[in-house]
């Protein structure tokens, strides 16, 4: 108890770090201590080598070995090597005469200096996808605003740099100095730079999709009306828009139909000639509009799957008001992560074509053909088939949604209200609240999710439809952080309401807790469902799908620094109104311009528009109540997925098995006190 400090709000006995970190082979003995006054206390270590040749190992190792063992707040902040510790005459460790920490890491209000290349150029990648100032080597990606998606971004610009590291491998080192430990110089995995052609099987997404059996399957898309900074002539485009459909072969896809199933092909160039320019001078505003849109409906019911194109582009020449880029590519080729990298090709392979250069654009990643391959490989596997029990009882524990009707779910019938956070309040969901308990915005907008429709239909637990941008870790040979393609995933999770008188933070404890326990972060739900003999349960009444920082993801892809920006507006209907709906209720997240917005569909024959609205503002009002508490000062702690077990009796570890063993409902066992 004597040698306990207090360091950030948390206890820690230096012993247990010193201990750790005398365990390294390079290491002969250690001692920590703390420096600073007041809340800028830190945990400063001192050893010395195994071998004073050798010296001690670089920070970034030393951190990653502590980890294997200890939670982020016992992390020194400051590493010092020292050819003996100081002694007292009778032997101890003198610690009045332990130097200064070691000046490579200056810390200046809190922030920790890149003292490497390597955290440099992270940092500086960080700062630039997250738009933020700056970015210290002990920052968290995550209490920095990052979220899954932003997580592919670095990847893909890490590459560029010459750094290779996963998405995973990113969500295990989540600050500058671990993930730096883990980077490497040259990728393993395998990319194809030429074209690629032919057959693929269709993966789980695209199977859902035709499972649909959609009245007109060519009407389902995607699209972005781009301003344009500088004139673009209509021949440099068609000649960049060439190159862009080269570089990303899933884009010449064809989707042809043989008897009762689908089959897909990547053809060797795109036949078609996808731009058209369209004057629009003369119109007043109000008409101009009205006809752009009209023209935005053409394009978007002008795809084919059989025949192709599956991309359109219209050029708006506007006159004095500048022009218009519009963009529409049929979702079975493209999803919310491609866009970015789409603009950013687009607008470099413009700028290179019109200074008279060949275009060359950043390197491929594993195309989409390989990616497709490796998923049907993966729903052969017996791993796969164990996690089938898991997703049975998430499929039947669903509770029907209350109606206002007995009337069709029609996309007829389809209408949507918006509901939002201010800037000011954004800002602290992104960046204040992930720290409270070490959170992500998912754990925060799905914790929120539950309260509201628990209350709504007076059950215990919901069972909601997740969408996630399906790029999970399927071997280190496939890396598709910049491949263009669909690669959605979606797969039921169960979300609890709260019991009577928790504080606001349990419910959001506990749902982190349940999203973590989910196998394979749910990508293998539809590869059991899709591409396995899989007998679907009910269904879920509810979807629900974040989108992440949009603006700042196409800022950080260079889009908006090029010659097209986007306009934030829609054009024309991105979905045929023929046939029915496959969800009650849809809402659609996303931060844009820095507001959180959220937008509820639904069927105007099933639910009132005022029944609606009062789950939306039900559900900023949990919110914001939540962001409240979680920025309290008294507020905040790690829950038991924060730390390795590591260290632990075998016994104990067998008790702690039980306790989690069979829960009734995924996710039971720590709801119901297992956590504690």
């Amino acid at each position: 108890m004597d040698e306990q400090v207090k360091v950030r709000g948390f206890r820690v006995e230096p012993g247990e770090v010193e201990a750790v970190l005398a365990t390294h082979p390079r290491i002969r003995t250690a001692v920590v201590g703390v420096v600073g006054e007041g809340t800028d206390q830190r945990l400063a270590a001192y050893a010395v080598p195994a071998d004073p040749a050798d010296g001690i190992p670089t920070v970034g190792e030393l951190r990653e070995h502590l980890r294997h063992g200890l939670p982020d707040f016992m992390i020194p902040s400051y590493f010092t090597e020292l050819s003996a510790l100081p002694l007292t005459p009778n032997g101890k460790v003198d610690r009045g005469r332990l130097p200064a920490p070691d000046g490579l890491r200056p810390r200046l209000d809190g922030f920790v200096a890149p003292a490497t290349p390597t955290e440099e150029r992270l940092a500086g990648i960080w700062a630039q996808v997250l738009g933020v100032d700056r970015v210290g080597v002990e920052d968290n990606f995550f209490e920095l605003g990052g979220d899954s998606i932003i997580s592919i971004q670095v990847v893909a610009r890490a590459r560029e740099a010459g750094l290779h590291f996963t998405v995973a491998q990113l969500f295990d080192h989540q600050t500058v100095a671990g993930l730096a430990a883990v980077a490497t110089g040259e990728s393993a995995a395998d990319a194809e730079q030429g074209l690629v052609v032919g057959d693929f099987p269709l993966t789980p997404i695209q199977r859902w999709f035709f499972d649909q059996e959609m009245r007109e399957p060519g009407h389902f898309n995607q699209s972005m009306l781009l301003e344009v900074t500088e004139r673009v002539e209509a021949e440099t485009l068609r000649v960049a828009v060439a190159a862009v459909l080269e570089q990303h072969d899933a884009l010449r896809s064809r989707f042809v139909r043989e008897g009762s199933r689908w089959a897909a092909r990547v053809m060797a160039a795109e036949s078609a000639d996808v731009v058209r320019v369209v004057e629009t001078t003369g119109r007043d505003d109000e008409d101009e509009w009205a006809f752009l849109d009209a023209c935005g409906d053409e394009a978007q019911a002008g795809l084919d799957l059989t025949d192709g194109p599956l991309l359109r582009v219209v050029l708006f020449d506007r006159g004095t008001p500048g022009q218009l880029l519009f963009v529409v590519v049929h979702h079975l080729v493209v999803d919310a992560v491609s866009w970015p990298v789409l603009l950013e090709d687009l607008s470099a392979a413009y700028g290179q074509v019109e200074r008279g250069l060949p275009v060359r654009l950043p390197a491929k990643t594993t195309s989409f053909m390989r990616w497709a391959q490796r998923l049907n490989e993966l729903a052969r596997s017996p791993e796969l088939a164990a996690e089938a029990a898991y997703w049975r009882t998430a499929e039947t524990t669903s509770a029907p949604l209350p109606r206002d009707h007995d009337g069709s779910n029609s996309l007829a019938s389809l209408r949507e209200l918006s509901v939002g956070l201010g800037t000011e309040q954004t800002e602290r969901l992104l960046r204040d609240v992930p720290g409270a308990f070490h959170t992500q915005i998912n754990d925060v907008l799905l914790s929120v999710l539950g309260t509201v429709l628990t209350e709504w239909c007076a059950t215990p637990h919901v069972v909601v439809d997740l969408e996630g941008h399906g790029r999970e870790d399927v071997g280190a040979d496939i890396d598709v952080s910049r491949t263009v393609g669909w690669f959605t995933s979606v797969y039921p999770v169960v979300l609890a309401g709260t019991s009577g008188g928790e504080d606001p933070g349990a419910i959001l404890r506990r749902t982190k807790e349940r999203l973590r326990e989910i196998p394979r972060k749910g990508h293998g739900y539809g590869l059991l469902r899709h591409l396995g003999h899989w007998d679907p349960g009910p269904g879920a009444d509810v979807a629900f799908n974040y989108l992440g920082q949009t603006t700042q993801a196409v800022d950080a892809a260079g889009a908006s620094a090029g010659r097209f920006r986007p306009t934030g507006r829609a054009l024309g209907r991105p979905q045929s109104v023929l046939g029915d709906r496959t969800h009650l209720l849809e809402i659609n997240s996303q931060i844009a311009l820095g507001r959180l917005e959220l937008v509820w569909m639904y069927s105007d024959q099933i639910h009132d528009e005022s029944t609606v609205r009062r789950l939306a503002h039900r559900y900023i009002e949990v919110l914001d109540d939540l962001i409240a508490y979680c920025c309290r000062p008294d507020v905040g702690g790690y829950t038991p997925s924060d730390f390795p077990l590591a260290g632990l009796d075998q016994d104990v570890l067998d008790l702690i098995q039980q306790r989690f063993d069979s829960p009734a409902v995924p996710g039971e066992a720590a709801e119901s006190g297992g956590a504690s």
